[in-house]
């Protein structure tokens, strides 16, 4: 082993430099107003008569500079190579204490490299199994210097590194009634190229996982009519070829998708969107799709005697009318509340039964060991075994269709929680496996009625950690949060963005054993066994109320 890579910068007063890339170097006018700061981080290039893992070593670190298609990377290629190599071919994100150096004969060496995460050419992030992987690098000399010639496709980086370099961005697409529209975080390095990278990912359509809950108005086979989308004037000028002006409404909903996925863009306010070289001039898509519905802020809860919204003070339940009285006769352990407080599924020692609005409860599903139920947007209810984590159910509260299994994308021994998110198009499910909890997220595709008929085949996979499931929340239409008791005891709450980084895990009162969100990451709730309610107050937590058996889920009204 020839030991573990030091991180090559270009060193100035003793520190590591980041200059501009936007304005001129001692310009004596400021820079115009649409240009903002940027700053690139100074890597070198190769020195003179450099080792074969000085070059490796120098090209793995210029992967910090994207700026002008990676050029200081490409100095470390044979020039062959160097036009070959395409560093938009995706990155491994490996930890870099772990990683290590092996020469395998006279012209090549192997990085041991242990994945963090793994990202695809289109920007999607998706945390790896941590299993030891092998990359080979083969060098040449040219003019009697060691080059690379031959290197795996697009980038290996370390996780700070990546957090430096590379920006997240949400790609929108819609929901199948097009009623809202889902984000999918995707991340590119290079600013300065930043609007072309996402209109290209937009034309690809949405990630692996998500693709069967959501849909794109960009008919397939549309593509950039250009090599990239300029911007001028704080607008974007996007040229697809391949679609059609027929369909005004399509139209309209083509430019919602590029107005909001070009939104994070810096010097971008506004997308100008021709077809076919014909620049189109289409009014506002009305009604505008939904995004990031937001719920009731006050948490929904059951104290024993009363089921409903408990007030901002923490002091008084109001019951929802109509609907209250008979959860409470029904003395709930779990329970999920519908769109507009209509209906409810609720968990007590008999199963799981449907309550709605004005009407009698109904039993649902009598299976044993159930955990809380979730209900979605459309009226439909998931129910699943707490041991059988594969025998997922779902069935609309109306009746309106009968109750069906579906396949599920996930393995575990257990099943703790299972959310729909706000806008009824994915979920999340925190199961048990072996000494640790396994985090997934799943699409739903529906038919047209709103039944769900399957899940994606594959999963996001969140942020695992060692100890036993408790439950899962979401925090607005692309984040979510975990609650794990810890095998010595205390539980830990990891939140997490859909296609991001999990936040540093916090720690949660020892005996929390619910969780559940508001409208933002900071709108986390923790029930305990002993009946408190309790919210973040600094690093620690603070009781609202007592006296609570259980918190129930919402969806927006």
């Amino acid at each position: 082993m020839l030991g573990t890579s030091v991180l090559a910068v270009a060193v100035l007063f003793a520190g590591c430099v980041s200059i501009p890339s936007s304005g001129g170097v001692n310009a004596e006018a400021p820079a115009p107003a649409e240009e903002s700061l940027e700053l690139d981080t100074i890597v070198p290039g190769p020195v003179q008569d450099a080792s074969q893992l000085q070059i490796l070593e120098g090209f793995i670190d210029a992967a910090a500079s994207p700026r002008n298609g990676y050029q200081v990377a490409r100095q470390f290629l044979t020039p062959t190579f160097a036009d070959e190599w395409s560093a938009s071919d995706g990155a491994t994100i490996d930890v870099l204490a772990d990683r290590g150096f092996t020469e395998v004969g006279e012209t090549s060496i192997v990085v041991d490299a242990t994945p963090a995460a793994q990202l695809s050419p289109t920007g999607q992030y998706d945390i790896s199994e941590s299993t030891p992987i092998e990359l080979r690098y083969d060098f040449e000399q040219v003019e009697g210097q060691w080059r690379i010639s031959l290197a795996p496709p697009g980038l290996l980086t370390d996780q700070t590194t990546f957090s430096q370099v590379f920006r997240s961005y949400p790609l929108f697409f819609y929901s199948g009634d097009f009623d809202y529209l889902v984000p999918d975080l995707r991340w590119f390095a290079g600013r300065d190229s930043a609007q072309t990278s996402i209109v290209r990912a937009l034309l690809v359509g949405p990630s692996d996982w998500l693709a069967a809950g959501v849909r794109s108005a960009f008919p397939e086979g549309t593509r950039l009519a250009s090599a990239s989308v300029p911007v001028s004037g704080r607008v974007a000028s996007v040229d697809l070829s391949g679609a059609t002006d027929d369909d005004i409404v399509n139209v309209q909903r083509m430019q919602e998708q590029l107005d909001e996925s070009l939104d994070g863009v810096r010097n971008v306010d506004d997308v100008a969107l021709s077809l076919n070289g014909v620049e189109q001039n289409v009014p506002e898509l009305s009604p505008a799709p939904l995004k990031n519905p937001p719920v009731d802020p006050r948490p929904v809860v059951f104290d024993g005697t009363t089921f409903g919204y408990l007030a901002t003070s923490g002091e008084g339940i109001e019951q929802i009318p109509d609907l209250s009285p008979q959860v409470e006769a029904l003395a709930p352990i779990g329970a999920a509340l519908g769109s507009g407080g209509e209906s409810a599924a609720v968990l007590t020692g008999a199963g799981v039964s449907i309550v709605r609005a004005g009407e009698e409860a109904v039993p649902f599903d009598p299976r044993d060991g159930l955990i809380v139920p979730a209900l979605d947007g459309h009226g439909v209810v998931w129910t699943v075994p707490g041991a059988f984590p594969d025998q997922l159910v779902v069935r609309p509260a109306d009746g309106s269709a009968d109750a069906v299994q579906l396949p599920v994308p996930w393995s575990g021994s257990s099943i703790a929680a299972l959310e729909i998110s706000r806008d009824s198009t994915r979920l999340v499910a925190l199961l048990g496996d072996g000494n640790a909890t396994h985090f997934v997220a799943a699409s739903i595709q529906r038919d047209a009625a709103g039944i769900p008929v399957a899940l994606s085949t594959v999963t996001l996979g969140l942020a695992d950690i060692v100890g036993s499931p408790r439950d899962v929340t979401w925090l607005d239409a692309g984040t979510v949060a975990s609650l794990t008791a810890l095998p010595g005891g205390g539980t830990r709450v990891i939140t997490q963005e859909l296609g991001g980084f999990a936040d540093d895990p916090r720690l949660g009162p020892d005996d929390a054993t619910a969780i559940d969100g508001g409208n933002s990451v900071r709108d986390i709730r923790l029930l305990t066994s002993a009946g408190l309610l309790e919210v973040p107050s600094g690093v620690g937590w603070q009781a609202r109320a007592s006296g609570i058996l259980l918190m129930a889920s919402q969806q927006p009204d």
